[in-house]
């Protein structure tokens, strides 16, 4: 079986096996990162956006996905960012997580925050909602 080709994508985006070449070639331009990345933040393909940000150095690519996690309450793409964020960083994701209802977000969130007690907090909300599916 072959795998997925370009069919499909918008005009001007890598398939996979194209992403994966450029993101293995040791000199690849930081303007073309720049531009891919780009192409893939507007597409809302935050993972591929933020690997092509980090390979060329973007800071300001970087910067719009910090801001998206921020909004997002995304904590797992915050993380791919870097794991060294301020704990009132991650304290703005996870209350942002759980008004957003996203509990596990919230709960990684405020464990790197280092808050125990909010992540037990949305730890037994966690367990509280799998026991009311249980119940359906």
């Amino acid at each position: 079986m072959r795998p997925e080709t370009s069919k499909g994508l918008p005009p001007g985006v890598p398939n996979w096996l194209k992403k994966r070449r450029l993101l293995n070639d040791k000199e690849l331009d930081p303007g073309l990162c720049r531009d891919y990345g780009e192409k893939f933040f507007s597409l809302g393909w935050w993972e591929d956006a933020l690997e092509f940000f980090q390979k060329g150095n973007v800071a300001d690519g970087l910067e719009k996905i910090k801001a998206h996690c921020l909004e997002t309450g995304d904590a797992y793409l915050l993380g791919r960012l870097s794991k060294t964020h301020d704990p009132e960083v991650w304290r703005t994701v996870a209350d942002r997580a759980l008004a957003l209802e996203k509990f596990h977000f919230a709960r990684r969130a405020y464990e790197l925050a280092g808050d125990p007690d909010k992540t037990a907090m949305v730890a037994g909300l966690i367990a509280g909602l799998g026991a009311e599916s249980l119940e359906a």
